[in-house]
This record gives structure tokens, sequence and C-alpha cells, in this order.
């Protein structure tokens, strides 16, 4: 890879947990007795109006994708050389990024995430990743137009879609119907009619997964998302299991809250156990992956990781028994969990808020897992019993008891689009309530954005303990308010005020937006983690080819104890791994160097090998720093 490209490639951040495949939305008929129902985004009038055409050199580039005879994964150096990457802004998804074509300026979606350990588990992605291309014809879809990889990342170039997201586009409104909120939920019922059909899920659907086309009232709706980082975790878990891998803290066992609530019980982990520390006070365990070893109780951690693991490989055995007997019986649950996620968005269209949704993560875990659905008044006063049916169909704990696919866009609220329902807007606290919990999800993803550039790792910690004092029952969370406190408190009021003036202010309405910053924290450093790892391996690329280590295709994904000294030799990689531990009085560039190689050789030693995979090498790189 060329400087230009390494240069280009660096600014790939690949931390990403929800990534995905895109499907268009197929249109409802014809004779639908509801009159806006042609189109999805006929639902969402009121956005801004302007002739839309088809641009040629994207139709062109589309026509030369699509006449590929199979589809194809190419190098990751490529991309820069292709396509300019463009940032996403803090409050967008970290891993989502704007690719623009250098020739045609044609834009597109890039969205970057890991590749799993496994060969099984990567051949399952690209299977999958493949299935995907050839749905990409389906007018429900996103189209996914290139693929490229390389030993550690993969990189999926979309069909862009600029209309907003459901949320954007309801809250643009002064009113909003339940007819309305039936025609939304049909579309993106139908968007999983050409996934299920081809024993395909999602498995972590929520209502950023759908975006439409343009900004025409009558733009499609799409979905933009599969999930693709969740389940390669979850296919690696099970190739690994009890092994090494299992303790990897990458494994994405947390998620946002605000996309938590949509997760179905099979898929969401189980709650933290609570650990009683002396003083009367219960706190949550969290997985403070970013905590030193003395600090975290491991043994809670691996025992749960050890029981969702086994669940999942006891699944995939199943699942080849199935397969073997021609049997399509296992998509059941993995599309049952699909129906579910619909129910709690549904739920959330008619009512501003979701149904298990609650101030700390752990709080949402116990929720989904006990299952319980309540239509509260006077939120649900307005809300006809056909959407009542509808929403608790989905919402069976059970995912035997659910609705399928074709049952649910059976229903009656979804095949008459709701025309029993009251007339006129939803109940008064409907937008109030909405506003509020996508603010809430804002601040999760622009604040856990900013965090990861500013704060290092001592800062995490000193941030923690401000957390705890404001925190004083030992609840996990605190309001928005308190966070803007936290960060002035911990010397980052420009952060504070950059909260302020794009949420709290723009978003001002009766009620707070709640906080868990056990949950941001482990975002947070989730995001640093990734960010690391993707700087070590484009620097050890940068000195393994400069030195000549590289075999002919130009990649060193193994690292060879004699060439030690070399990577660790390395001005800018040891500034790198300096930066990843907490200020040290006297502890010098030197002795932190010397240690690593001592602890590299002995797990070689360990191992009976004189090489090390660069995955792995990074993992105890990340290990040791944590114990300098």
């Amino acid at each position: 890879m060329g400087a230009g490209a390494c240069c280009m490639q660096k600014r790939l951040d690949t931390s990403a947990d929800w990534i995905g495949d895109a499907f268009p939305v197929v249109q409802p008929d014809d004779n639908s007795p509801c009159s806006f129902a042609p189109r999805a985004a006929d639902v969402v009038v009121g956005s801004k109006d302007h002739d839309v055409f088809e641009d040629f050199a994207e139709e062109v580039s589309f026509q030369i994708a699509s006449g590929r005879g199979s589809p194809q994964v190419e190098a990751a150096s490529w991309l820069p050389a292709n396509y300019e990457i463009r940032p996403p802004e803090p409050e967008e998804v970290p891993q989502i990024f704007i690719a623009v074509h250098r020739k045609t300026r044609v834009p597109r979606q890039l969205c970057s995430f890991r590749k799993p350990f496994g060969s099984a588990a990567q051949e399952r992605l690209h299977s999958c990743i493949f299935s995907m291309q050839r749905l990409s014809d389906n007018e429900a879809i996103a189209k996914v137009f290139e693929v490229f990889e390389d030993y550690v990342n993969i990189h999926l170039v979309q069909e862009l879609c600029t209309g907003g997201s459901v949320y954007e586009r309801i809250l643009e409104r002064q009113y909003f119907t339940e007819q309305e909120t039936a025609v939304l939920v049909k579309h993106m019922l139908q968007a999983l009619v050409p996934l299920h059909a081809n024993y395909m899920h999602h498995g972590s659907l929520n209502p950023e997964s759908f975006r439409f086309l343009n900004a025409s009232p009558h733009s499609p709706l799409k979905l933009v998302d599969f999930g693709l980082e969740l389940k390669a975790h979850r296919w690696d878990a099970v190739e690994h299991v009890g092994g090494p891998d299992l303790q990897n803290p990458s494994l994405p066992h947390f998620f946002e809250t605000c996309k938590l609530v949509f997760l179905a019980p099979e898929f969401a982990p189980q709650p933290k156990r609570k650990k009683d520390v002396g003083n009367g006070n219960d706190l949550e365990v969290s997985s403070n992956t970013w905590l030193p070893e003395d600090q975290v109780d491991r043994s809670l951690l691996d025992e749960e990781l050890l029981a969702n693991v086994l669940v999942e490989h006891a699944d995939w055995v199943e699942e080849q028994r199935l397969a073997l007997a021609g049997s399509s019986g296992y998509s059941t649950k993995n599309q049952a969990a699909d129906i579910w996620s619909i129910g709690a968005i549904a739920f959330l269209l008619l009512c501003g808020y979701p149904p298990f949704f609650a101030p700390s993560r752990n709080a949402i875990l116990t929720r989904i897992h006990r299952g319980e659905v309540a239509f509260d008044p006077p939120f649900w006063s307005k809300i006809s019993e056909d959407a009542k049916s509808f929403v608790s169909g989905c919402l069976q704990h059970s995912f035997w008891d659910r609705l399928t696919l074709q049952d649910a866009l059976s229903h009656p609220w979804i095949l008459r689009l709701a025309d029993n329902s009251p007339s006129g807007s939803m109940f008064a606290s409907f937008m109030l309530n909405l506003r509020r919990f996508y603010r809430t999800s804002l601040i999760e993803v622009f604040t856990a954005s900013i965090l990861v550039k500013k704060f290092r790792q001592e800062e995490l910690q000193e941030f923690l303990c401000r957390c705890k004092e404001i925190d004083m029952s030992g609840n996990g969370f605190f309001t928005a308010s308190d966070l803007k406190h936290v960060l002035t408190a911990v010397g980052h009021p420009t952060i504070a005020e950059a909260i302020s003036t794009r949420f709290l202010q723009t978003f001002r309405h009766p009620g707070e937006s709640y906080i868990d910053y056990m949950a941001l924290l482990d975002s947070v450093h989730l995001q640093q983690q990734r960010s690391f790892e993707d700087e070590l391996w484009r620097h050890f690329q940068r000195v393994l080819q400069s030195s000549g280590r590289c075999g002919v295709d130009g990649v060193c994904s193994c690292l060879s104890l004699d060439d030690l000294g070399i990577v660790f030799g390395d001005p800018v990689i040891v500034g790198l791994l300096m930066r990843e531990i907490p200020d040290s009085p006297g502890l010098e560039d030197a002795t932190v160097c010397h240690r690593l190689l001592q602890a590299l050789q002995a797990e070689c030693n360990a191992r009976g090998t004189r090489q090390l995979d660069f995955r792995c090498l990074c993992s105890l790189i990340l290990r040791q720093l944590k114990t300098l």
C-alpha cells in the first residue's frame, strides 16, 4: 500500500456495532384502502420538496456493479484509491462514512467493521454479504455495490440514502396519525420478506436501520443496516467456544441503551448480577474492560460470556442438524427476533416511547427478559385495539408464540392500514415523548464519539469517580444535566457546552434525558481500543513493508520474534503505545518496550511458536499495557 493510500485509510474508523446491508422497500398494493399508502414516504409529507432526478454517473456505476458475473471482494488498499472518504458528524454512527467516487463523484455510504477471528465465521460472513448483494435488486433493500477487506476489517460500499431517518421525518411534522404508523410498519415488514425468503435475518433491528432514499415526499423507505458485526461476533464465539478468544473484550455484549430496547430476549444479554460492596448499596456489575485488572471482577463476566456462548453453540449445532435434514425450522428463532423488533418499533411509533425503556442498561435487560408489555393510559387512549393486538402478537416472550412475517403482513391492522383506528392525530404527548427519546439516543452517540477523541484512560477513571459521586444511590445513571456538570468538573467545559448547545437547547421541551454512564464508558473504551488497533495495524504494515518483511501480496499478518525489535524500535509505534498507558511517574519508553518484549516472548514460548498473529499480538499488547 502506497503512502497516499495509507494516509487515506488512516481515516477509516472501523469500530462498529450496527452495520449493514441495505434493502429498499416494497411498495403496498395499488388497491390499498389508505390514500397515502402507495409509497412509504407518503406518511411523512412536509419534508423538503424538490425535483429528484437520477444521476447519470450513479446509474452507470450501478449497471457496471450489477453486471458482474459473481460477487467480488477487493483489497482494502484499493478503497482510498477509488473513493474519497468523509468521516461522519459526531452525532452520527461512528462506523458509517461517506465515500465519494473519485471519477464519477457519486457519493456512497461506507460501512466498516471488524472481521471475525475464525475461518468458519469469516466464511459465513462472506456468504451473508454475497447473499445481500444478490438481494440488492429488490426495491426494499439498499444496494451493496462493492466489498473491500484486509486482514482485520471489511468495508461495504452501499447505496447512500439521504432522506433522513424515521425519527427525523416524523419530527418534521406538526401531527402524526396511527394510519401513517401502520404504513411505515408495513414497509418495514416488506423489507424483511426477501431476507426471510432466503433464510436470512437481521437480528438487531431498530428505527435507525431504516432510512428514506432521498428528501422527496414520495421517497421509498429502505433497510440500510443488517447487524453484520453482531452476527460475526456470535459466529466467532461459536467457533472459539471455550478458547482464549472467549474473553475478547471487543465482544459486543453491551449495546447503546436506545438501541438495546428493540432487541429480542433470545438475543439480548442477561442482566448483570448485583454485587454487594459492603456498605448496603448494590452496584451494577459492568464489563469495565477499560479498568486495570486489579479493579475488575472477571469471574462474573467470564461466567456470563460462557453461558451466552454455550447457548449460541447449541443453536449452531441445531442449525447444522436441521440443514442436513433439509428443514428450514431453525430460521424460526432468528426470524422471530426480527418480528419482536418490528413490534417494539411499532410500539414506539404509536406512543412515542419504546416498550422496555429504562434509565440504565441493566434495567432495560431485566424488562426485556420479563417480556411485560403494558399499554399505559393516557398514552394509548387513542390507539385502536387492532394496533394493540398487532404489537402484542409481535412481542410474545416465547419466539414460538410470535406472529410470523406472513401473519404480521396479514394482520388486520397492517392489511387494512389501521382503517378502524380513531381519526386525527396521536395523543398530544406523542411528539414530546418521541423527541425526548430521540434526543437521548443522539446524546449517547455524540458524547461517546467526543470522549473517544478527548479522554485518556486516567481521565475515564476520574470521570467514573465523578459520576459515582453524583449517583449517590448507585443506580448507574444520571441526567443529561448531570453529565454537563461532570464534564465541566473533569476539565472539559467545551464538551459540556457542545452537548447543551446541540441537544439540550435545540430539543428543548419538558422532561430530562437519562444517561447510563457505565454503558457510555464501555462504549468509549471499545471505540478507543478499536482505534488503537487500526493505528497499530497501519504502522505495523508500514514498518514491516519498509524492512522487506512482507510476502508477495504486501500484507504482513504475522510477526516473527526476530522482528519484535524492528517494530518496537519505531518511534511512532512507541508513541502510540505510551498513549495507552495512564500517566506513571518515571515510566520511560525503553522500560515499556522491554516489558512488552519480555511478555510477548514468554507467550511465544508458552505456545511453542516463533510467530504471533497480528490480532493475537494486539490483544496481548493491550492486556500488558493495562498492567504497567
